[in-house]
Parts: C-alpha cells; structure tokens; sequence
C-alpha cells in the first residue's frame, strides 16, 4: 500500500504579532504537531507600513526569544526568517507567478511576499498553512489525513481549510459566501483565505498566479501610504480557482472534527481575555451564539475598542466617502 503524501505545517509570524503568538502559537502546535511531518515558522523580516507595522521595533527580540527559548525545546520546528535578497525573491516569483517580480507588501502594507516565502520553502508538497492568529477547536487528530484524502478523491479540490467556526447545531455557516453544500459540515466555495489553508503546491508549477492591482481606491491608499501596488494574496489565489474551475472545500471531518476561529480586531480586551479564550476553545466553553461564526462574536469579546482603533485608521475611507 502506498504511503500518504507527507504534509508541512507552516506558520506565519512577525514581531507585531507577539502579544498574541506567544499564547496562539503552543495552541496551534498542540492542536496540529502530531498529524505533520514537518512544522515551519517562517519570521517577517521586512517592517510594514501603517496598521501592519505597530509594535514591530518593541517586539522583534521578544518573539526572537519566545521562539527560542519556548517553541523550539518543546516542539520539533524549524524557524527561518524572510529572506527578501533578490535572488531569493526571483526564484519564488518563477516558481508561483512565471516572472521576476513579487511585491513585498500588499497595498495596505500587509504580508504577500512572506506567505509565498513560507509556502516556498516547505519540505513537501502538502502544506497547511495558518496565520498566527487563528483558534483551532474540535481537536481532531485525524483531520490532515482526511484532508489529504479529499485532495486525492476530487481532482477540482485546490484548497482544503477546517469548517469556519464552531459547528452550528443545524449545519449552516453564517456570513460565509457558500458556492454548494456537498456532505454534513462540508462547503464548497470559489473563494478562499490566506489565513488559513491547506493545498498542493506543485500545481503552480504548470499553472501559474497572475499578479494584480487592488480597486483605484485602494491604489490610491497604496500610493499615499507608500506601499506596493498589489491586490491581497487570497484574490489572485480566487480568480486562480475560478480561472481553471477549481475549489476550496471547508469541512468538519469526523468527530470531534476540527474548526477554526479568527479574532475580528485587536484590542486591550482581546489580549486581556485571550488565555481563557483559548481554553474555552479547547474545552468547548464557547457560548451557542459562536456557532456557525468564523469571527469571534461580541458575546465572546466586546469587540468595541477594536471596532473604534480600526475606524480611526480608515482616515483615508472618510476622505474619500465625501468624494
């Protein structure tokens, strides 16, 4: 009998993202350290502008330490740091997108560069990918081999993800852009996220990203804010899935199954609340009003401060709704 494909585990994470990696990260690495093969953080090196780019300076060392002196000892990774040289950046630029050229930065200053960077230099084909701010809750330890074997059984499965929140009592997701329902806690869409997925890179070695530019708004944002020209990562990654009529397929998988949850914004009330957040996540602790959300909701997190931070930021959006 032929062995399974083996799978990497890979893991974004920047300085800006200690105050909740150094809870999230044992979390993930708990949930998913036995079903892989390989565990790859993979460091930003490169400091954002605007929103991306806060705390980068104060937490650089702390995260460099955390790494060291708490993940590695106690879980079988490897760290490697964004290595930005050209050559380093040509090469991955051939190999996803056929040409010389990827942007560093999307156009409001988020990562794209760093999540091609890490899906490069997994040691297999087979890479689940998770930012480094994502709950994982269900706690199944068999979800990567059904994962794998949904790549094996349906040729138009290009990503695989855990089923977006906590499973609904009556198999529905909330807030979700849902191309078909094919079995129980199992979706189909045509979109996908980059914060977390599961897929087979080797396809991009005969079809290939296209590179392209965001909305004329956000070009403009990009211009004003001095970031590059390019649209996010997960839109080029939907038009490549609706190009070649391809899918992403979120499922549960069997019981306990394995789902995932994102924090909408950040706030002293999130990172306050953040370690029994991952315990009631663990454990089950989630109230009924969770289920079906792949965001937190407000009865889990007053979201209030995060909503007013983000607003404050989105200067250049009032500007431009007077327009």
């Amino acid at each position: 009998m032929p062995s399974s494909p083996k799978v990497s585990l890979q893991i974004n994470l920047s300085p800006g993202d200690y105050l909740h990696a150094k809870y999230l990260l044992k979390h993930q690495l708990k949930a998913l350290s036995g079903q892989v093969d390989e565990i790859l953080l993979t460091v930003d090196t490169r400091v954002s502008k605007g929103r991306f780019s806060t705390d980068w300076e104060i937490y650089k060392d702390a995260l460099n330490t955390f790494l060291k002196t708490e993940i590695e000892p106690g879980f079988k990774v490897r760290i490697i740091f964004v290595d930005y040289s050209k050559p380093v950046k040509q090469a991955i630029a051939q190999y996803f997108f056929g040409g010389d050229h990827i942007p560093d930065k999307d156009f409001r200053g988020g990562p794209f560069y760093a999540y091609f960077f890490g899906l490069f230099n997994a040691a297999n084909d087979l890479v689940f990918h998770l930012d480094s701010d994502i709950f994982l809750g269900g706690g199944s330890q068999t979800w990567i081999n059904e994962a794998v074997q949904l790549f094996k059984n349906d040729a138009s499965c290009f990503t695989v993800s855990p089923l977006p929140g906590p499973p609904h009592p009556e198999d529905i997701l909330i807030g979700q852009d849902i191309e078909s329902k094919i079995a129980p806690y199992t979706f189909a869409f045509t979109n996908m996220s980059t914060r977390i997925f599961m897929l087979d890179k080797s396809r991009f070695k005969t079809q290939k990203l296209s590179l392209k530019k965001p909305a004329i708004r956000s070009q403009i944002k990009a211009l004003i804010d001095g970031n590059s020209n390019a649209d996010l990562p997960e839109h080029m990654i939907s038009d490549y899935l609706k190009k070649h009529h391809l899918k992403r397929i979120d499922f549960l998988g069997d019981s306990p199954g394995l789902w995932s949850l994102h924090p909408p914004y950040r706030s002293k009330t999130f990172y306050a609340g953040l370690q029994k957040l991952i315990s009631d996540v663990e454990n089950g602790g989630l109230p009924a009003a969770q289920n079906g959300y792949y965001d937190v909701v407000d009865e889990v997190c007053d979201w209030t401060e995060g909503r007013q931070n983000l607003k404050n930021k989105r200067w250049w959006k009032r500007y431009f709704s007077r327009a």
